[in-house]
């Protein structure tokens, strides 16, 4: 059997750097994706990632037609609380395979092999624990898990029915996919391997869920800042820092780019090597590998206004409510 089949329904245009997200998939050749679409740009699709053309009503109707209640699912965005039920509403599509996934499109992949060997999947039922990429064992009975009762109520009848998103697929609300998962005794690996960034910083700040198994938290530490340069080579997801006169490399199986309106050099979408810095996706300068020696050759601050664009649509929200409220008494 295949290894593993990430199913990821997207509707509206793709972002504008959505190649390097395919290129990244292209480099885990043991790994498949298969995209429900409506954005028939062309791309230079790999062969390890098929796109199915669809519309957003035609998927709604599929959804509905595996539940006997009535679902809430107006926008794509609701979606979210749909992904832990893709190994079963998608489960013709998923036949050949051990393992399902979901991931979004605003990631771009490193070495999954790498980070999830067939030796490490065969531990568990569910691997990470977060809405940007999750990973279940693809068996008629996993892919009903979400069905379960948890503390006298069944959750996704409740996320499944309402318009409000409720985080359903990460760790967060009571109720969520993950918390059902060990409820059921099934073998869950939840620690966040991602290279995920705090949303409100302008620069590149890791952030990593921090587990407790008490429910209805959802607790993020955030690292101090590093003055790291971020790079995608040979099919990696690299971060290089200077510590102790020491030039230090990790790796991750994923950088997720959540909420960053990233620029594209033309060039880099041909590229298997570029630099990624907080608002762009860049050349390295220097050909040779990454070294202590030119590592302060290569740029890595670049002026962004990515921590206004955040917080501008909050202000504008209360600036407004402030004006129609003075306007009322005046």
């Amino acid at each position: 059997m295949k290894k593993c089949c990430f199913i990821v329904p997207y509707f509206g245009r793709f972002n504008n750097y959505f190649q390097l997200f395919l290129n990244s998939c292209r480099s885990n050749k043991t790994f498949n994706w298969l995209i429900f679409t409506d954005d028939k740009t062309e791309y230079n699709y790999p062969e390890n990632v098929k796109v199915v053309y669809t519309t957003f009503e035609e998927i709604r109707d599929r959804f509905q037609s595996k539940f006997d209640f009535k679902i809430s699912l107006d926008r794509p965005y609701k979606l979210c609380d749909f992904k832990p039920t893709y190994g079963y509403v998608f489960e013709d599509y998923l036949k050949d395979y051990k393992f399902w996934g979901e991931c979004d499109i605003d990631t771009i992949m490193g070495n999954l092999e790498a980070f999830f060997p067939n030796s490490f999947l065969e531990n568990y039922d569910k691997i990470l624990c977060l809405g940007h990429m999750v990973m279940y064992r693809n068996t008629a009975e996993n892919n009903r898990v979400f069905m379960n009762e948890y503390h006298g109520y069944f959750p996704y009848r409740l996320f499944l029915s309402c318009p409000e998103p409720f985080a359903f697929d990460e760790e967060g609300n009571p109720g969520n996919i993950n918390r059902i998962f060990k409820e059921s005794k099934k073998r869950v690996y939840d620690k966040d391997l991602s290279l995920n960034f705090e949303v409100r910083r302008t620069h590149f700040v890791r952030t990593i869920h921090v587990n407790f198994d008490v429910d209805g938290f959802k607790s993020f530490a955030h690292e101090k800042y590093r003055d790291a340069l971020y790079v995608w080579e040979d099919g990696n997801i690299r971060r290089y820092y200077k510590h102790d006169g020491e030039l230090i490399k990790e790796e991750f199986p994923y950088m997720h780019l959540q909420r960053r309106m990233m620029k594209l050099a033309p060039s880099v979408a041909n590229m298997d090597r570029y630099k990624i810095v907080p608002n762009a996706f860049l050349p390295i300068e220097v050909a040779d590998s990454i070294t202590i020696h030119n590592f302060n050759k290569i740029r890595r601050h670049y002026f962004t206004t990515h921590a206004w664009d955040v917080r501008w649509p909050i202000y504008k929200t209360r600036i407004l409510r402030f004006l129609g409220l003075k306007k009322m008494r005046g």
